[in-house]
């Protein structure tokens, strides 16, 4: 008997035993479950206008988005609100590319948002009022956008510039036909020319000459050539021979001494006070009154000084040491005048 009551006792311990540990594991299958299910949540995916619900336990987004073969740059913005209440969204938003031209170098820059000038100072590209740039730099980027800054200086410069002279011919029967000397040597001058330049991405546009200074003047060249011309540019409108001789006069001085003289002075006045050229000659006045019209040649008409105006009287005048004393604009000229013997047409 004894051994009967052991053997069922045992017999009931162990049918015990393997309820309760049956009854144990379903209690813990269903903490298991029922904790595995308030780990799932549900995630939105929202990449552009595509929208993607999973139901997940993974809490990483970017594992998230490449378990679903989502790929991003690392210019995209990728936003994850986070879980509450098991749900929670990742918004992509993607980055696009602008080319930006500015100093010679082109960039490709990915952005998300923002303006030109935007784009311009993540690059650290700086400009000034006189820069340009387009598009404006307000205006909001898209795809594609091509930005162009172009450098816009001012630059002065100048340069020195020959002025060549002129030359001047004096035609003078003072000469032989055909022969020619220098009555005043010539040489050519300079002048500063000022410019402002405006240089686009360092090319000049425009160019303005904002100033001429005329550094140094030029010479004119002054050339006597011989010629059968008068000496005088006066012209009386007296009626002429086929030589040039007056028809109407009313008195002739012949074999007179005629000499030339000159002065250094601009604007000299003579004895009369009428100022000196070319044409207005020396005499003494008690014989020829200042203001007497005359025209005066050689008699063979090798040299003709030609109409003149009494106007001066000389030293060798008063000395009676000449007759005349005729009136050169140089004294190169009244040099080569020497002595000579001249007729003389008072026409007054």
């Amino acid at each position: 008997m004894h051994n009967l009551y052991h053997k069922l006792l045992t017999a009931g311990r162990f049918f015990t035993s393997r309820s309760a540990a049956a009854g144990f594991l379903f209690t813990a299958m269903a903490v298991v479950m029922i904790s595995m299910a308030s780990l799932i949540n549900t995630i939105c995916i929202n990449d552009e206008g595509k929208t993607m619900m999973l139901r997940t336990t993974e809490r990483d987004p970017y594992t998230l988005l490449e378990e679903n073969g989502i790929v991003t740059l690392s210019t995209d913005v990728v936003d994850f609100s986070g879980i509450e209440g098991g749900y929670g969204e990742i918004n992509i938003t993607r980055s696009f590319p602008v080319i930006v031209t500015a100093d010679n170098e082109t960039h490709v820059l990915y952005v998300t948002e923002g303006t030109v000038q935007d784009a311009l100072n993540q690059l650290d590209i700086t400009f000034d009022s006189n820069d340009i740039l387009v598009p404006e730099p307000e205006k909001t980027l898209e795809k594609y956008d091509e930005i162009l800054l172009q450098r816009v200086d001012y630059v002065s410069r100048s340069e020195e510039i020959v002025i060549p002279h002129e030359t001047e011919t004096k035609p003078s029967p003072l000469l032989r036909n055909g022969r020619t000397i220098t009555l005043q040597a010539g040489s050519d001058g300079s002048k500063t020319l000022s410019y402002e330049q405006r240089t686009v991405d360092g090319v000049v546009e425009e160019e303005e000459l904002v100033s001429e200074v005329v550094t140094k003047s030029p010479v004119t060249q002054k050339l006597l050539v011989g010629a059968d011309v008068p000496v005088s540019p006066l012209d009386f409108g007296v009626e002429t021979d086929e030589n040039g001789i007056p028809l109407n006069y009313t008195r002739l001085l012949t074999d007179q001494v005629a000499t030339g003289y000159s002065s250094r002075l601009w604007n000299v006045r003579g004895a009369s006070g009428m100022r000196l050229s070319a044409g207005y000659v020396a005499v003494r006045a008690d014989e020829i009154p200042y203001g007497t019209r005359m025209y005066i040649t050689s008699a063979d008409g090798s040299f003709v000084y030609g109409y003149a105006i009494a106007a001066d009287t000389g030293i060798g005048l008063m000395d009676g040491v000449i007759d005349v004393d005729l009136f050169y604009d140089t004294y190169t000229e009244s040099r080569l005048n020497g002595r000579k013997t001249v007729n003389i047409y008072i026409l007054d």
